[in-house]
């Protein structure tokens, strides 16, 4: 069975992904006389790794044009960066200082590598994902997350409501980002196992899964502003998590 692959390009997220997974890797392809190759190519090779050349001027196809890959590019097999669900549960043992991040149908690549670069800056334990009507975790993804898709568990999920319902079986509250919420987050304590959610740019969190939410809370702002983008809102709620269980 043929095993979907993705490219990722740049220094900073090849070398994340070199330390953390190297297990992931189809090929590593350097650009002739790229220094990237003087840092990298002895380590690829020791893992055993294919290592390849390439031109500038004939990019790998799936590989954008105007890319900034500093002279490396690395084709990856896409399920080796997921983790699933059950496994993490169960390598999770849950305490008043562990947060999970879950994102319902975010669909900028560019918000999902932020959030997934601020959730190993605040010390997140796992983020997960859903298969359907949500941005893949991608080459863009990658890049935005400076490389910290690699260091933070990334866990797929068929279903957001399903998977809610088994963080509340393992201890879980569950806190859902609603802009409409008169509960700020501010005032919260979370003094239990969290997992805040996070919804869609346009749409916010779907009923049902607000219904899932045990806390819907919301960011206190100047009136005038309607609201963040979805990426700076959930980069806060985690500071504020982490501030407060400190």
């Amino acid at each position: 069975m043929k095993k979907d692959t993705t490219y990722i390009y740049g220094k900073h997220p090849v070398k994340e992904a070199l330390l953390h997974m190297p297990h992931i890797f189809k090929r590593v392809m350097f650009q002739s006389g790229a220094d990237a190759k003087q840092h990298m190519y002895q380590y690829v090779k020791d893992q055993g790794i294919k290592s390849e050349s390439f031109d500038s001027r004939h990019m790998p196809k799936g590989v954008p044009k105007d890319a900034v890959h500093q002279g490396v590019v690395a084709e990856i097999y896409q399920e080796g960066i997921m983790q699933d669900f059950d496994d993490f549960i169960k390598s999770l043992e849950p305490t008043s200082k562990t947060g999970v991040l879950v994102l319902g149908e975010v669909q900028d690549p560019q918000n999902v590598g932020s959030m997934i670069r601020s959730a190993a800056a605040f010390g997140i334990s796992g983020i997960l994902i859903p298969t359907h009507k949500q941005a893949k975790v991608n080459a863009t993804v990658i890049k935005v997350s400076v490389g910290m898709a690699f260091r933070i568990p990334l866990v797929s999920i068929g279903n957001v409501n399903q998977a809610l319902a088994d963080l509340k079986k393992a201890g879980f509250w569950i806190y859902g980002l609603d802009g409409e919420s008169k509960q700020s987050i501010t005032n919260e304590v979370f003094d239990a196992p969290t997992a805040l959610v996070v919804g869609n740019e346009g749409e916010g969190i779907r009923k049902k899964t607000k219904e899932a939410c045990d806390i819907l809370l919301s960011i206190p702002m100047e009136p005038e502003c309607e609201s963040l983008n979805a990426g700076t809102s959930t980069a806060i709620a985690m500071y504020q998590w982490r501030n407060s269980r400190k």
